[in-house]
């Protein structure tokens, strides 16, 4: 194993006593060794959340008391990316929480070096995180529905369609206030086949949803993953309290209106920019930037 990253580890141990961290976040895809990696886990006496892009990925066994495991987006990001979704996705499976503080390691896939240390306090990070993102899931969503939604957007922010770049927009969650507050710019291409057919989770759904994709409109989602609609135009009857960012378009707008009037989360991919933007309560409380390259080398 690197000298670097064992010295990184050691000193990210230090660090997070000193700080008052309450776990390490590591991502395990720099290390390509299993072995290694189940040294590294031994060498933290620290509760550990492993990051992996691998679905089938499983925390060492030896070390499975210590460690939880989060999957994220088998895309190329950015290390601020990475972190930015791991940590999202683990306030979704209440592995943390507001008030906690993070210590994360990461590095490029592969590369065997971890040589990035960053410190996240949830709920207070202004930049990375509004305080809306530690509890981020309305009620009625499962996190294995919004995981697999936020992958698909990133794919579509990432690769587009076919050559072509995307811009599209789901909401999740609160469905039947959702369809009050819409109505269809086209047929519904969903309606009539039974939901075991139409649920998100379902893997053989893919293609349709990204060839859907390029329908203007949004998709809408209930919380256990079935597809009600595409093609639906958001007229939610709320003002945003707070302007969004600069460079935010319509579609934006209405995905962060329909999260007023309703108990939903939004996820928005740019069709210019292929950023993907997760809207609640009105508020933007996460962006994931497309990386210039297909390489995750930049922070």
């Amino acid at each position: 194993m690197k000298m670097l990253t064992r010295s990184m580890v050691r000193h990210a141990h230090a660090i997070a006593r000193e700080v008052g961290a309450r776990v390490i976040m590591l991502h395990a895809d720099v290390i390509e060794e299993d072995a290694d990696l189940s040294s590294l886990v031994e060498d933290v006496n620290f509760r550990i959340i492993l990051v992996s892009h691998r679905p089938d990925f499983l925390a060492p066994v030896e070390r499975k008391d210590m460690c939880s495991v989060v999957h994220v987006p088998d895309i190329a990001m950015t290390r601020a990316g990475l972190v930015k979704v791991a940590t999202l996705v683990a306030a979704a499976e209440s592995l943390v929480k507001a008030g906690d503080r993070i210590l994360c390691l990461t590095g490029i896939d592969g590369s065997g070096s971890i040589d990035t240390i960053m410190v996240l306090d949830m709920g207070t990070e202004i930049e990375l995180f509004s305080a809306s993102t530690a509890d981020p899931l309305p009620k009625d969503v499962t996190p294995a529905v919004f995981e697999r939604i936020l992958t698909l957007a990133s794919e579509l922010g990432v690769e587009g369609r076919e050559g072509r770049t995307v811009g599209t927009l789901f909401v999740i969650g609160d469905s039947d206030r959702v369809l009050s507050q819409s109505h269809q710019l086209v047929f519904n291409p969903f309606h009539g086949y039974p939901e075991g057919e139409r649920n998100i989770l379902d893997h053989r759904l893919e293609e349709t949803i990204k060839e859907f994709s390029a329908i203007d409109g949004a998709f809408v989602v209930r919380g256990d993953g079935v597809v009600l609609s595409a093609g639906r135009y958001l007229a939610p009857r709320s003002k945003l309290e707070e302007p969004l960012p600069q460079g935010l378009g319509t579609r934006h707008e209405a995905a962060a209106s329909v999260t007023v009037t309703s108990d939903s989360i939004a996820v928005c991919v740019s069709q210019s920019t292929g950023t993907v933007s997760i809207f609640k309560g009105g508020r933007m409380i996460l962006d994931i930037q497309k990386p210039r390259g297909r390489g995750s080398d930049a922070l």
